[in-house]
């Protein structure tokens, strides 16, 4: 397995953020803030790779956050967390660029983004292609579902799929399920970690 990488976590209730640095922290050095400002000073002092932050912080929101770290790094992988559907956050969130999750946060959602981020730390070029090449020949799996395969090792949520590949949300499901079954995998989340500690343990 590749080194780990730094997460910045920028989470005010405790009992959450002890949860998102046990989930994370087998995968690198995991650093906890409860503010945004703390958060901030943070992001100017040293380098993360990767960051989960809170919407709602005690003195600003987890958005600024988002947007500090985008200005050292504009492709640095950031995961915005609420509580609520917000139609208004959901725009924001899309307009940084960055995956906008409700809580509570699976932990299978955790691990695939934090190995996303040791995949862009720490991956040679190609090695995300190769594997799924390999998954292709191994599973017999079609070129639609490769697709959705590699979109989703390199950071597609669900949700966008359907989007990126211009097909129904529908085609989406059963190409989704498809893959699952060829695979022997529960979820694509779980299918996606597993490409990925593939691709990182032999990098």
């Amino acid at each position: 397995m590749a080194p780990g990488v730094s997460f910045l976590v920028a989470e005010d209730d405790s009992s959450v953020g002890r949860y998102l640095t046990r989930v994370l922290g087998p995968h690198g050095d995991t650093e906890l803030f409860t503010t945004m400002s703390e958060a901030q000073a943070a992001l100017a002092a040293k380098v993360f790779h990767a960051l989960v932050v809170d919407v709602g912080l005690p003195d600003g929101s987890g958005f600024n956050v988002a947007r500090a770290a985008r200005t050292r790094d504009p492709a640095v992988p950031v995961l915005v967390l609420s509580g609520r559907v917000d139609a208004e956050r959901l725009a924001e969130a899309h307009t940084i660029g960055v995956h906008y999750l409700l809580k509570p946060v699976d932990s299978a959602q955790l691990e695939v983004f934090a190995l996303r981020a040791l995949a862009r730390a720490h991956l040679r070029a190609g090695r995300i292609e190769a594997a799924v090449k390999s998954w292709t020949y191994r599973y017999d799996l079609t070129t639609s579902e490769a697709s959705l395969l590699d979109l989703s090792a390199r950071g597609a949520l669900r949700s966008e799929l359907a989007d990126l590949r211009k097909v129904a949300p529908s085609t989406i499901k059963k190409q989704v399920q498809m893959l699952l079954d060829k695979t022997h995998n529960p979820s694509l989340d779980v299918a996606v970690a597993r490409l990925l500690r593939t691709a990182l343990d032999e990098d």
